[in-house]
C-alpha cells in the first residue's frame, strides 16, 4: 500500500505535479514538486468549478454529442466515457490554472499524478498516510513548513473520514426504512 504514494510515474519518473483529492470534502491539495522546495497548496474546489468550468464542459459535451459519425449508436452507447474524459481535462487545466501553470505548448504539460484519498487508502493508518506525505515532502527546508502541511493532510483526512462515515450512516438508515433502491429486503414486494 505504501507504495501507491510514492508518487512516481510509471516509468519510475517523478511526476511534476501531485494532488491529493478528498471525494466527499471541498478541499484538496497541490503539491508543485518542479523545485527544489516543493510548493504546497490548498485549494477548494469552488475555485476550480465555477461557472467557465460548467461552460467549457458543456461546451465540450455539446460539440461531443453533436459530432457527425458514421456509427450513430455506438458513439452514443460511448458518451459516458467522452464525458468523463472531457471533464478530467477540463478539471485539469482549470486546476492547472489556479495554480499558475499555463503552459504554452502540449511539451509543456506537467506530469500529474492524482491520489483519490478514498477506499483502501482511506482505511490505511493515519500515521502510514501522514509519513507517506512526509516522504513525499522530502527533509524539512527553511521555505516549506512540513509541520503545518500535516497538520492540514491530517485535517483532510479525518474530514473525509467523518463524511464517508456519516454517507454509511445515512444508506444504512435509508436501506432500513426501505428508501432506497440500492438495498431491498427478502420479503419486500418491488412491484
Amino acid at each position: 500500500m505504501e507504495d501507491l504514494f510514492n508518487g512516481e510515474l510509471p516509468d519510475g519518473e517523478r511526476a511534476d505535479i501531485q494532488l491529493y483529492i478528498f471525494p466527499h470534502i471541498q478541499e484538496f491539495l497541490a503539491i508543485d514538486l518542479r523545485e527544489s522546495v516543493p510548493q504546497v497548496s490548498l485549494l477548494d474546489s469552488g475555485e476550480i468549478f465555477d461557472g467557465a468550468f460548467y461552460r467549457t464542459v458543456e461546451d465540450d459535451f455539446s460539440h461531443t454529442l453533436r459530432e457527425k459519425t458514421a456509427f450513430p449508436f455506438d458513439h452514443l452507447m460511448h458518451l459516458p466515457l467522452q464525458v468523463e474524459e472531457i471533464v478530467r481535462g477540463v478539471a485539469m487545466t482549470a486546476i492547472l490554472d489556479r495554480m499558475g501553470l499555463v503552459p504554452e505548448e502540449e511539451e509543456e504539460m506537467p506530469a500529474v499524478v492524482v491520489f483519490i484519498i478514498s477506499g483502501a487508502s482511506l482505511s490505511m493508518h493515519l500515521d502510514q498516510l501522514i509519513e507517506s506525505f512526509r516522504k513525499l515532502l522530502g527533509p524539512p527546508t527553511e521555505g516549506l513548513t512540513i509541520k503545518r502541511w500535516e497538520g492540514v493532510f491530517n485535517r483532510l483526512v479525518k474530514e473525509e473520514h467523518a463524511a464517508v462515515k456519516k454517507l454509511s450512516h445515512l444508506d444504512l438508515t435509508e436501506a432500513i426504512k426501505g428508501d432506497s433502491p440500492d438495498y431491498f429486503t427478502l420479503w419486500e414486494s418491488r412491484n
